[in-house]
């Protein structure tokens, strides 16, 4: 990974923050977007931390706006030199209702940041991967175990991960000749401060009894397997794949 041009959305804390740290580790060269460039700065002196000379840049970006996406290829490819990998994390978890019970507003944005948020990141990266000439790409999206399975009053963030399977197929099958690679990490619960707006700590308990490994995750095990497929020497061959990693939970 040493001197790779990576993109990461939803950079400025949780699952997007270790995806940079371990970037950092391996000598990448990181663009950091989030709605809240704050957060990103934050991050960016953890990265620091893990190796004094870093190359990073920090992005503010709404993935939701289509002018703030390619604004902020734009602004990687000028800053960088180019895009070689790109980590679609950045997404909202909605709220927890029945279906009959849910508030379309909140549905609504469900579907513009996950789903057309998504769609948006991996359309204008393309386009900058295609301008650079074919080599070796790889693009990231971060689903869910909500993308496999389903689980009651969470239709909607459901939907949003079952699609962004659906967009990490398509998208790997039209792009695979230009020698851009496109996977899915599916994260089982992971402690951040997202997971934890939906799960009291009094519930954590019986959540890991339910996991054949006996605990939730942390998010550096979600980095590492996202860095695995960014990296071309060790995934050279896998692209349109759902790579789960949730303990065992969505086999029981």
């Amino acid at each position: 990974m040493e001197g790779k041009r990576i993109l990461v959305t939803g950079a400025g804390q949780g699952i997007g923050r270790a995806i940079c740290l371990e970037l950092a580790s391996k000598g990448a060269k990181v663009a950091l977007a989030d709605i809240n460039v704050e957060n990103c700065n934050e991050t960016i002196e953890l990265m620091k931390k893990v190796s004094a000379t870093v190359e990073t840049v920090a992005i503010k970006c709404d993935i939701s706006k289509t002018e703030d996406v390619v604004a902020m290829v734009q602004t990687v490819a000028e800053k960088l030199g180019g895009i070689d990998g790109a980590v679609n994390n950045a997404g909202i978890l909605g709220t927890l209702a029945r279906i009959s019970e849910y508030p379309e507003e909140t549905f609504t944005k469900m579907m513009d940041i996950n789903i057309k948020g998504t769609w948006l990141c991996i359309k204008e990266v393309v386009k900058q991967m295609e301008k650079q000439g074919k080599g070796d790409y790889s693009i990231v999206n971060i689903s869910s175990i909500a993308g496999l399975l389903g689980f009651a009053y969470n239709a909607s963030y459901g939907a949003v991960k079952h699609a962004i399977l659906g967009i990490t197929k398509a998208a790997a099958a039209e792009y695979g000749v230009n020698g851009i690679r496109v996977n899915a990490v599916l994260p089982g619960s992971t402690e951040t401060s997202m997971l934890r707006q939906f799960l009291p700590a009094e519930h954590q308990p019986h959540l890991e009894a339910q996991t054949p490994l006996r605990r939730i995750c942390q998010p550096v095990e979600i980095a590492k397997p996202v860095c695995f497929l960014l990296n071309g020497t060790e995934s050279s061959y896998i692209t349109g794949q759902s790579l789960v990693v949730d303990g065992g939970l969505s086999i029981v």
